[in-house]
């Protein structure tokens, strides 16, 4: 069954990227609202098209992680964005980024970037203090889920992909 949902990624002054079309497929009982998208509008830091994502919306944690799929399953990404928690409101979720960024890649090796932009923005649009200490936060969270391998840098996608993929009937 579809549960249709749009992502939409905004910025702290206010503006808007075009939202990412996709079904809530699961609530994670560690505060993420997973999200598919087939076909994501958007490639990998290393210029791939994943034919699949899922991105965990972290709802108490300053976290919004995109786990993108190549058309064999495996993981092509993880690109995790600080950003302020997610919220809900019918069929909209939404998430306030905050410029860092986490890329890593599916040897679990990665790297921290747009630093330069966090920079800029956090002058340009004003940033508060809990802004700054909310980006900070989200990047460390991402760095202690990644080193533990806590979902999402576990399994759980690559399950949760296959149940998604086996609900939608045969090939």
């Amino acid at each position: 069954m579809r549960n249709p949902v749009a992502s939409n990624k905004l910025k702290f002054d206010g503006t808007r990227k075009p939202p990412w079309r996709g079904d809530l497929v699961e609530v994670h009982p560690d505060g993420w609202l997973v999200v598919f998208y087939e076909e994501p509008p958007r490639a990998t830091t290393g210029g791939e098209w994943p034919a699949y994502g899922l991105r965990y919306h972290g709802t108490d944690q300053p976290l919004s992680i995109l786990v993108s799929f190549n058309t064999t399953g495996h993981v092509l990404e993880y690109h995790c964005d600080a950003a302020f928690p997610a919220t809900i409101r019918r069929r909209d979720i939404e998430f306030i980024d905050l410029d860092l960024d986490l890329v890593v890649a599916p040897d679990y090796t990665g790297y921290e970037r747009d630093s330069d932009d966090f920079a800029r923005n956090s002058r340009l649009m004003g940033y508060t203090d809990e802004a700054i200490a909310t980006a900070h936060e989200g990047i460390r969270i991402a760095r202690e889920l990644l080193a533990a391998r806590r979902t999402p840098f576990d399994d759980a996608p690559h399950m949760l992909l296959g149940r998604v993929l086996a609900s939608q009937g045969p090939v």
